[in-house]
């Protein structure tokens, strides 16, 4: 403690320093000027708020302490002894409770032996007064023991409170301070650090929520939707508000760079993801007219599609691409999508009762199995048609290229995935994925 207090008192000597020097300059007149004027006031705005962190160093080292001052005598005069700073309370106290313990497992020892004596006694019976004796002398040490081991455990209760009772005077000297210079943060800048934090919050937590609900058929996509909408816009709040705190002077460029890289990449994620899912939206449909071919002709057809399909390696046309990579920006402001996920995941509209029956009927009656192959960490927009691609080349057998299919399945799981993988490096950006990985 008495270091800290020391790099405080260094600290504190420095700032004087500076204020002595920006006053000599506010002092000086040779630059007779409109800018010699401004840099003038400039330089008694900085003034003020280096006294004031002066002011907070000063008080601090006063009451931490850059020195022990020892207190000579015994226990006595050291219970009593006028509080100083917290370092030398600190080291009294230490001293105190060291005196205290070394005397209580003295005292301890004696007991010890003495109850030892006792136990020889223990079961024996004898008329000597000489044992009687032994026995009333243990009997004393023993009970004197315990009363001095009684003592050295008040004494450490008085260093503990002589601790605590120096640690509240430095606490309230250094919070009487803080609580009332210009150093102190506004309500304005209070609100905005606590809508930057609880917006990080938010976008971290139904971020990853929105990105492992997708498996649920039926619903899933559209409660994902919600979910990441929601991270999206809590983002781009985040964002705005560490401008604002840059502005205020609480925060850094680099804070506010790291915030619209999060936003972006969290953005960039989902539209490859998009893409991912538009790819295996058009494999479902080559794969809904393979099951309906009902000619040689129909199905070689379907499945020439569907090796041609599988070979593109998500060529898709410029303008899907664009589209999906400007979804995840436009979709969370967007009336129509709200609209559709909520009324997708309006109770009593039938969904949730299909959501089960196609659990159920992936684990061939068994929601519990049916559960265990839904599952799926691929993003939301394409988990479900995965599982449907995979369900469907099962009901088909084998009238069509089952190779074709699962390479359409490989590619669109790895792109979801990397778009998953980017999505959750932007919310590792945003600075709250650390503390829940702990």
């Amino acid at each position: 403690m008495a270091s800290l207090g020391r790099k405080l008192r260094k600290t504190a000597d420095e700032l004087e320093r500076q204020i002595k020097n920006l006053k000599a300059v506010t002092e000086v007149d040779a630059w007779d000027s409109k800018a010699g004027e401004e840099f003038r006031e400039r330089a008694k705005g900085n003034t003020k708020k280096l006294e004031a962190a002066f002011k907070r160093y000063d008080t601090a080292a006063d009451v931490i302490g850059a020195e022990v001052t020892e207190v000579g005598g015994g226990y006595q005069d050291k219970l009593h002894a006028r509080p100083k700073n917290y370092a030398s309370d600190l080291n009294r106290a230490q001293e105190i409770a060291d005196a205290a313990l070394k005397d209580a497992r003295d005292a301890d020892d004696r007991k010890e032996a003495a109850q030892k004596s006792l136990d020889g006694f223990t079961g024996k019976k004898s008329e000597k007064s000489s044992d009687d004796q032994h026995r009333k002398k243990a009997e004393a040490q023993r009970d004197a023991a315990k009363d001095e081991i009684e003592t050295a455990r008040e004494k450490i209760n008085e260093a503990k409170q002589i601790r605590d009772d120096a640690a509240k005077r430095a606490r309230e000297s250094i919070e009487a301070v803080v609580d009332h210079d210009s150093l102190k943060d506004g309500f304005w800048e209070t609100l905005v650090k606590a809508i930057a934090d609880v917006t990080s919050v938010i976008a971290t937590v139904c971020g990853i929520l929105s990105l492992v609900v997708g498996w649920i058929p039926v619903i899933g996509q559209a409660l994902a939707g919600v979910l990441g909408a929601i991270a999206m816009i809590a983002t781009l709040i985040n964002f705005l508000a560490t401008f604002v705190m840059v502005l205020q002077g609480n925060a850094e460029w680099l804070d506010l760079g790291i915030s619209a890289l999060g936003f972006l990449m969290m953005g960039v994620g989902k539209g490859f993801s998009k893409i991912a899912g538009k790819f295996a939206k058009g494999a479902l449909g080559k794969l809904g007219r393979a099951g309906a071919a009902s000619t040689a002709r129909q199905l070689s057809r379907a499945n020439k599609n569907l090796r041609k399909l599988s070979g593109k390696s998500f060529k898709l046309g410029k303008g899907d691409v664009w589209k999906s990579m400007k979804e995840p920006f436009t979709e969370p402001f967007s009336k129509s999508a709200w609209s559709n996920n909520l009324k997708a995941l309006k109770p009593g509209s039938g969904n949730y009762v299909a959501a089960r029956n196609e659990i159920t009927a992936r684990g061939g009656g068994s929601s519990f199995k049916g559960l265990g192959n839904s599952f799926s960490i691929a993003d939301p927009g394409v988990a479900s048609d995965l599982k449907s691609i995979k369900m469907g080349t099962s009901a088909l057998g084998g009238q069509f290229d089952t190779n074709a299919v699962n390479a359409i399945s490989k590619t669109a799981s790895r792109m979801s995935g990397i778009g998953a993988g980017i999505t959750l490096g932007g919310l590792f950006l945003d600075g709250n994925l650390n503390p829940l990985l702990g």
